[in-house]
């Protein structure tokens, strides 16, 4: 293990750069899969007409 100061600090902050790359990845990837699960619950309520009026009276009962 190195000793030095400027290798430690230099070691610590790549490790925050690495943490931080990691963790904005991960919103980005965890974005995309709110985006599709809303895009394909979207397709599936507006190709089955049942479904979609069971949310809707469901909907209707919590709000009003």
């Amino acid at each position: 293990m190195p000793t030095d100061d400027m290798t430690l600090i230099g070691l610590g902050l790549a490790g925050l750069f690495v943490v931080w790359l990691a963790f904005s990845l991960l919103k980005k990837v965890v974005g995309l899969a709110v985006l599709a699960a809303l895009i394909i619950g979207g397709f599936v309520l507006w190709s089955n007409p049942e479904m979609r009026r069971a949310m809707l009276d469901g909907l209707a009962g919590l709000v009003g």
